[in-house]
């Protein structure tokens, strides 16, 4: 090796020495893999510093750090739809990625496979309230329904079609046909009535059928009794109940009648026996003197 090819190896050995020395004081270079992410509305964004930093393992992992985290939206799990950044430091030096929570997932939803109307009833069977416990409907965000029966002739029995939309507050939506059944009204009598009723079906979908029953009446079994306030004006009121009846009189003598006693003679009395007006006196200090039973 002749003198200028020393020098030259010598020069490189220096430079080389110098760069690793600079390496080794100043410490890697703080990058981001991605400045932006975007994630789907319903899932918590939890990085790792390993998934997020360039090289990450040529850094001092005592000096690296994520000093926030995206804050869940209220009673959830996971954060709002919005816009959020998580920092990344390394010793003086901090680098922001930007997190996008978005809602791109459309509603799903399931319609009965087909649902039975009374002809000339209306498609009151089809409205938000009836339909939505039958739909389950599948979203995070707030959603609303559009039911389009146009295609319906209620007054005409036979099978239409019905479109329903159901779509949430950031526009995914999601379409589907149902089929309706016009029946054609069934001759009832006075204490009959016709209702709907949801079934399952064998495959595990469900139909809305319509069917006769009794109407179900709304009165109860009442006793007749009439109270004693109701009778305190009255001489000789009764309240029967059964084979036996009781009468209450002033005096609040309670005399039972009970078939199988009889009369025993002119003032002789019993359970059930007749009592004179004389004797109903002595007995209850009334005021009856002339009273004849």
């Amino acid at each position: 090796m002749n003198k200028k090819q020393i020098m030259i190896a010598v020069g490189a050995v220096v430079m080389i020495g110098v760069g690793a020395t600079a390496y080794a004081l100043s410490g890697p270079k703080l990058e981001l893999k991605t400045n932006k992410v975007n994630v789907e509305y319903g899932t918590t964004y939890t990085p790792k510093l390993k998934d997020i930093v360039k090289d990450y393992k040529d850094f001092n992992k005592g000096d690296l750090e994520i000093i926030n985290k995206i804050p869940n939206e209220k009673d959830k799990t996971y954060p709002a739809v919005g816009k959020y950044s998580i920092t990344v430091k390394y010793k003086k030096k901090s680098l922001k990625q930007r997190v996008i929570v978005k809602d791109t997932k459309a509603p799903e939803f399931v319609l009965p496979t087909n649902m039975e109307l009374l002809q000339g009833t209306g498609v009151d069977t089809l409205d938000y309230n009836s339909l939505k416990s039958l739909m389950n409907i599948s979203d995070l965000s707030e959603i609303s329904i559009e039911i389009d029966t146009s295609k319906i002739d209620i007054n005409t029995p036979g099978q239409y079609d019905f479109n329903v939309t159901v779509k949430d507050k950031y526009n995914n939506e999601t379409k589907k046909t149902g089929k309706v059944t016009i029946v054609a009204k069934p001759v009832i009598s006075s204490n009959e009535e016709v209702v709907h009723e949801t079934v399952k079906n064998k495959d595990g979908t469900t139909s809305v059928k319509t069917k006769v029953q009794k109407k179900q009446s709304s009165n109860t079994n009442r006793t007749s009794n009439n109270s004693s306030s109701n009778n305190s004006n009255s001489s000789g009121s009764s309240n029967t109940s059964g084979g036996s009846s009781s009468e209450i009189h002033k005096g609040s003598l309670t005399v039972e009648m009970d078939p199988k006693y009889h009369w025993e003679g002119d003032h002789s009395y019993g359970d059930g026996a007749e009592i004179n007006g004389e004797d109903f006196d002595k007995l209850t200090g009334g005021d009856w003197k002339n009273w004849d039973y």
